[in-house]
């Protein structure tokens, strides 16, 4: 009985955090090609994805604000996005080491 209800309490969770972006998409990997409006990225998959950038799409570089200019090819990136007109268009940039994981503990 206590493992149905765990089963039914992790079913719950999962199915509530697929939801937590709504319509929004997630697109990581490498950055691979960049244009003034776009954002190619070649994904753990080996499989290309062009987002799209938007005048307000917010870019965040180690947890603090960056804009387009920071990202540089061959960058790990997690792009938002939404699918807007068979397009998909990022609304948050992602980049650069955040503190957690660039904070190591020492070896001595």
């Amino acid at each position: 009985m206590k493992q149905i209800i765990l089963l039914l309490a992790m079913i719950a969770f999962a199915t509530g955090s697929t939801f937590a972006h709504g319509n929004e998409q997630h697109v990581m990997g490498t950055v691979t090609a960049m244009t003034s409006d776009s954002i190619t990225v070649r994904t753990q998959a080996k499989e290309p994805v062009t987002v799209y950038t938007m005048p307000d799409t917010r870019y965040e570089k180690s947890g603090a604000a960056a804009s387009m200019k920071d990202l540089k090819l061959g960058e790990r990136v997690v792009i938002h996005a939404a699918k807007m007109n068979d397009k998909l268009m990022a609304t948050h940039v992602r980049f650069g080491a955040t503190a957690r994981a660039s904070h190591q503990p020492s070896a001595f």
